[in-house]
């Protein structure tokens, strides 16, 4: 995976591209824009997650380890809050506060 190096040294601003890396530089007046794509790469990993049956406890391996921000729905798409307990970087555990059943949008 590459990387994108950035130095400030005084006015001077040095943009490295490392091996992977598709790096983008706007300079406009004083300010100096550096965007880049580590790796070719331009999205995070994300995860749905189907709940079928009605429980009001979901036990998700997401594999994306990552500590997950969670959004969850019901089965008419309203939005769910609970108690999100992070087991591992891959595994979560929502508690709720009745059994529905819906999805929940691991990103």
């Amino acid at each position: 995976m590459g990387a994108i190096v950035v130095r400030d040294t005084g006015n001077t601003v040095t943009v490295t591209e490392v091996a992977g890396s598709s790096t983008v530089v706007t300079a406009k007046g004083n300010s100096v824009t550096v965007t880049g794509v580590i790796g070719g790469v331009s999205q995070d990993a994300n995860f749905v997650y189907v709940q079928g049956s009605p429980s009001a406890s979901w036990v998700i391996t997401h594999n994306l380890n990552k500590y997950c921000s969670v959004t969850v729905v019901d089965s008419a798409d309203n939005i769910v809050y609970g108690d999100v307990q992070y087991n591992s970087l891959n595994q979560v555990t929502l508690t709720f506060a009745g059994a529905f059943s819906g999805e929940a949008f691991f990103n």
